[in-house]
């Protein structure tokens, strides 16, 4: 009866036993990971921003209108026409303001001969002067009223302010115009610009004079334009703020309208040691960088010679549409986790799926 509790025991403590050396052999299995390597482009980084949606849009646009009432007589352009400064676009019917400057100049003539008459008459001193003074302002009045009439009759006629491209048409013969009413759109399009938008992380990126690359997918062509406008105040319902990229467009190829997509080129010269030791602005996926409880960011690397990954603490800057710039913290030939780090602590073994 002593016997049996002595085996049970001796047969338990194999049992341990061989537990043991089997944990003890298991392996931890890597994590699969993807990564993209850093490299370096001969003592210069160049910084490439996002591209912006824009629209072209013609750099000196007016909607022209008449500045007195009346019925269009004709409309002298159609949509599309070429027109020289000063050209006839418009006319309405000038019948009630000729006769309005018919009816002011003769009572300017009138005033004029009643002006002269006194003005005789108190000279061999026949009448007093206050006589005189009120028969040159009567003349001088209507005189002025005549001239007010004849600026109106002018005002019929509808010209072009600069030579251009009527952009559309508001309104036809026929039609009643009022003042401060469109009657056409005339496009400037010697020069257009793309109208663009940056986010208020981006405004402050770039400058009035910056070069930049407009693509328009339409015509299959890339143009090189530079940067003359950026809003100061963003939108009223976003923090979005318009910048205008002016191009030269001697073949009237860009049309008003036009779908394009901009971007802006920068080049930072560096030394060697540099360029070695430091990236400046490499563009990562957002999700890539964690950030610790006290607000450090970091990311994942590979140690290549212990194939495990390596927290790396970096330090960042601008967002961009497609990711996060890092501005310090990595180096020429460091190998970036990109897939997989949220399965990763520090020294977690890795294996590398693909570059």
């Amino acid at each position: 009866m002593l016997r049996k509790p002595f085996l049970y025991s001796i047969i338990l403590g194999f049992l341990l036993l061989a537990c043991n050396e089997k944990e003890t052999s298991k392996k931890i299995t890597p994590i699969g990971v993807k990564t993209i390597t850093i490299g370096n482009t001969n003592g210069t980084t160049e910084i490439t921003s996002e591209s912006y949606p824009g629209t072209i849009q013609a750099q000196l646009d007016a909607q022209l209108s008449f500045q007195v009432s009346g019925d269009i007589n004709k409309i002298h352009v159609s949509i599309g026409d070429y027109v020289e400064k000063g050209s006839l676009i418009a006319s309405i019917d000038p019948t009630t303001y000729v006769e309005q400057y018919e009816a002011k100049k003769a009572q300017a003539n009138l005033a004029q001969e009643n002006y002269t008459r006194i003005n005789e008459v108190y000279k061999k001193g026949s009448i007093a002067e206050i006589r005189m003074i009120e028969a040159r302002s009567n003349f001088k009045q209507a005189q002025s009223a005549a001239n007010a009439a004849y600026q109106n009759v002018k005002k019929t006629k509808l010209r072009a302010p600069f030579s251009g491209y009527i952009g559309n048409k508001m309104m036809e013969t026929g039609d009643v115009a009022s003042p401060g009413m469109p009657v056409v759109e005339l496009l400037d399009m010697n020069k257009v610009q793309a109208l663009i938008s940056l986010s208020d992380r981006e405004v402050n990126t770039y400058k009035v004079g910056d070069s930049a690359t407009v693509t328009i997918n339409a015509l299959d062509k890339k143009f090189t334009g530079v940067l003359t406008e950026i809003a100061v105040q963003s939108g009223s319902q976003s923090p979005v703020y318009k910048a205008k990229i002016t191009l030269p467009n001697p073949e009237n190829v860009l049309k008003p309208g036009m779908a394009c997509q901009a971007s802006f080129n920068k080049s930072v010269k560096k030394t060697n040691t540099e360029t070695e030791n430091n990236l400046q602005s490499i563009i990562l996926p957002v999700q890539v960088v964690s950030i610790t409880d006290d607000g450090q960011n970091f990311v994942y690397i590979v140690d290549t010679n212990k194939n495990t990954a390596q927290r790396k603490f970096v330090e960042i800057g601008t967002l961009y549409n497609d990711g996060i710039a890092i501005e310090k913290g990595l180096k020429k030939g460091d190998v970036i986790i990109t897939s997989g780090y949220h399965k990763l602590t520090n020294n977690t073994p890795v294996k590398v799926l693909s570059k």
